[in-house]
């Protein structure tokens, strides 16, 4: 079958997000809408009336498109409600390449390929603790560590909430975010947080005490995983290790739900054992990078974003 190339303007969301839907690698970042609110601009691999897709992001620098994976997009590449064999991702990345001579972009889980001359392959780690069993079950799999703090957690006490703003969790983000992040990517966030709200997808999770949300995290829902989007925490927020009581509650409220709770990451030591205190195991997606640019134009990983 022949692989068609689709500006966005082309593209039915109606066909399109059914697939991502009963897709077996389903999650929020491939659906039409998500992708508008992520990119100003992306177009579509398509093949055999909508059997198997994939959504190409991409910005244009000196007159050269290039391929980048989004903020707040942490993997895409082909969907199908089939399997999608390494044979026939193969295909896909081989028709991308016609379209794009540099670019980075993350598979999913279900799109593992090996290495070649024609592109870079770099394995990651997601931790992902599917939501099967009873709130006891699940318990029953949290680290010794993860018991010892949600305890302590539990015992400062402060309100619960499942109902805090955006602009509130943004405005604890700007007032204890350490990596200085710009003002046009705080934006961004916003617009594709607001999205996720507007069409229902969306929940703040949060610690209030005094009235004042000590810490959050954003949860995007989708039709089989729960994503952990973003979080914060304030300085007592990490010292009432609030955080844990948060993650402990969202597990609680989707027990038995069928559902997976997919933390995003990560491939930083401290983070993966938080992730890991929860009972979550690892799962590799890859991230997929090439440069066939002449020597003078090397755009280098500047672009990436």
């Amino acid at each position: 079958m022949k692989i068609e190339y689709l500006q966005r303007r082309e593209i039915d969301d109606g066909k399109w997000d059914e697939v991502i839907a009963r897709s077996p690698a389903e999650t929020l970042y491939p659906y039409s809408w998500y992708l508008d609110a992520a990119a100003e601009r992306w177009s579509a691999l398509v093949m055999g009336d909508y059997r198997f897709i994939m959504p190409l992001v991409w910005k244009k620098k000196y007159g050269i498109r290039y391929l980048y994976q989004p903020l707040f997009c942490q993997q895409l590449g082909v969907f199908s409600r089939e399997v999608t064999d390494p044979l026939l991702v193969n295909r896909f990345i081989d028709r991308m390449q016609a379209k794009f001579r540099f670019g980075v972009v993350h598979l999913n889980a279900r799109n593992l390929v090996g290495d070649t001359p024609r592109y870079q392959v770099e394995d990651r780690s997601n931790y992902v603790l599917p939501l099967d069993g009873h709130y006891e079950e699940l318990n029953a799999g949290y680290s010794m560590n993860a018991r010892r703090n949600l305890k302590r957690a539990l015992e400062v006490g402060g309100e619960l909430v499942r109902d805090a703003g955006l602009d509130e969790l943004l405005q604890l983000k700007r007032e204890n975010d350490l990596t200085g992040i710009s003002e046009p990517r705080y934006r961004q966030m916003m617009n594709q947080f607001e999205a996720v709200v507007s069409n229902s997808k969306g929940r703040v999770y949060g610690i209030r005490e005094g009235g004042r949300l000590l810490a959050g995290a954003f949860m995007a829902f989708s039709r089989t995983r729960i994503i952990y989007l973003q979080s914060v925490s304030s300085g007592n927020g990490k010292e009432q290790r609030a955080m844990f009581r948060i993650v402990d509650q969202v597990i609680r409220d989707h027990a038995g739900s069928g559902m997976s709770l997919d933390f995003e990451g990560s491939n930083i030591p401290s983070i993966a054992r938080f992730f890991n205190g929860f009972g979550a195991k690892p799962e590799i997606y890859q991230g997929l990078s090439f440069n066939r640019l002449p020597v003078p134009l090397i755009l280098g990983k500047r672009y990436g974003r």
